[in-house]
């Protein structure tokens, strides 16, 4: 058997990210992404607990640290597109949509939530989505 003595050493440059052709290159934009069950059920369970402690802080006068929760729940939610979620959970879709118009219905001032506008935008996104998800029940 022979063996080459030396050492091996590359000829060309590496490639990097700017020579690479777009379709290559990788990307940090998850906006084109599907939103999977294993990332929407955890986050719908989660607005749906929030809301429903927020209501309770804010009808009571206490400390409103579910509001500011909730508050983060809401931007991370307000970022999804209908068409990127993915066989969503579809009890925690509509326990996630009551808990939420709940909150925004009894508490008089959602601004107060500090996420007002986005209770109505979040409620948009899970009503586009609930169409293709039916909720079964037993009487």
């Amino acid at each position: 058997m022979e063996t080459r003595r030396g050492s091996w050493e590359p000829t060309a440059t590496p490639r990097t990210e700017i020579d690479s052709p777009p379709s290559l290159r990788p990307t940090t934009d998850t906006t084109s992404l599907p939103i999977l069950p294993e990332t929407s059920t955890p986050l719908l369970r989660r607005c749906t607990a929030l809301a429903a402690r927020a209501r309770v802080d804010l009808l009571t006068p206490s400390v409103h640290g579910s509001a500011d929760e909730l508050e983060l729940v809401l931007a991370e939610l307000s970022t999804w597109e209908p068409q990127r979620v993915v066989d969503p959970d579809p009890t925690m879709l509509a326990l996630a949509a009551a808990s939420l118009q709940d909150l925004a219905e009894r508490v008089s001032d959602p601004a107060r939530v500090g996420a007002g506008s986005q209770i109505a935008l979040v409620l948009d996104l899970l009503h586009a989505v609930m169409p293709g998800s039916r909720v079964t029940a037993p009487a």
